[in-house]
């Protein structure tokens, strides 16, 4: 199982996601200026009869600097559930209907956090989630290690 999810992230995703992640990086200046995480999805490009495009709604909670957010995205196969968070700023906590998503922001300041000191993830998350606590939020999904 975990050679299958690796080849889904290296070949089915995270190809499909250098086109909008680029895009994403130009509108908001290289990650300066945040996007609108609610920001309406367009019409599928990709589709040639929008009749035909079979659409679902996911639900994500959103991990941003100051709060988590519960939003609801639209997607279909000719725009996949990754391509819309990506293109609004947020990277999937799994290939496959992902419940959790995290601000490209926050990736980045906790890239800039681990090259520079020994990395500990269990104690930036458990520290993340002691935070949020004190914000009153709560996470009502774990994401395990192994998976």
């Amino acid at each position: 199982e975990e050679k299958n999810q690796w080849r889904r992230w290296t070949q089915d995703i995270i190809p499909t996601l250098i086109t909008p992640y680029l895009a994403y990086l130009r509108r908001t200046e290289r990650l300066r200026s945040p996007s609108d995480i609610q920001a309406a999805s367009p019409d599928c490009p990709a589709c040639t009869n929008l009749n035909d495009c079979v659409q679902h709604s996911l639900q994500v909670t959103c991990i941003l600097f100051d709060r988590l957010e519960d939003i609801t995205i639209a997607y279909c196969a000719c725009r996949p559930s990754p391509v819309i968070l990506i293109s609004r700023g947020l990277f999937l906590s799994s290939p496959v209907a992902p419940s959790i998503a995290v601000d490209l922001r926050v990736l980045e300041f906790v890239k800039k956090l681990f090259v520079w000191m020994t990395p500990n993830t269990t104690a930036w998350c458990e520290a993340l989630e002691s935070f949020f606590d004190g914000q009153g939020y709560k996470l009502k999904t774990k994401v395990s290690e192994s998976g």
